[in-house]
């Protein structure tokens, strides 16, 4: 999992990357606010970048129910055997 995350990381910070340049340009032109969400291409990149993010937010939560799992079946391999 830990090879996902940072594969995901590496590709969130190109894609914010990318979504700052264009809305740069977009600023450059005059397009700010809700003018913004009418460009095809910033909609795309908006689209990736927040794919990206909630990916990222569900390797988390698995990560934490693995986690979790380990130290249950510790703490149970450690418990003393009941009779």
């Amino acid at each position: 999992m830990l090879k996902d995350r940072s594969r995901i990381e590496r590709q969130l910070s190109v894609s914010k990357q990318k979504l700052s340049a264009f809305e740069s340009q977009l600023a450059d032109r005059g397009v700010t606010g809700k003018a913004k969400s009418r460009d095809a291409v910033w909609r795309h990149l908006n689209a990736n970048y927040r794919q990206l993010r909630r990916r990222l937010i569900a390797v988390e939560g698995v990560e934490a129910r693995e986690a979790a799992a380990l130290q249950a079946r510790a703490e149970k391999n450690a418990a003393p055997a009941e009779d």
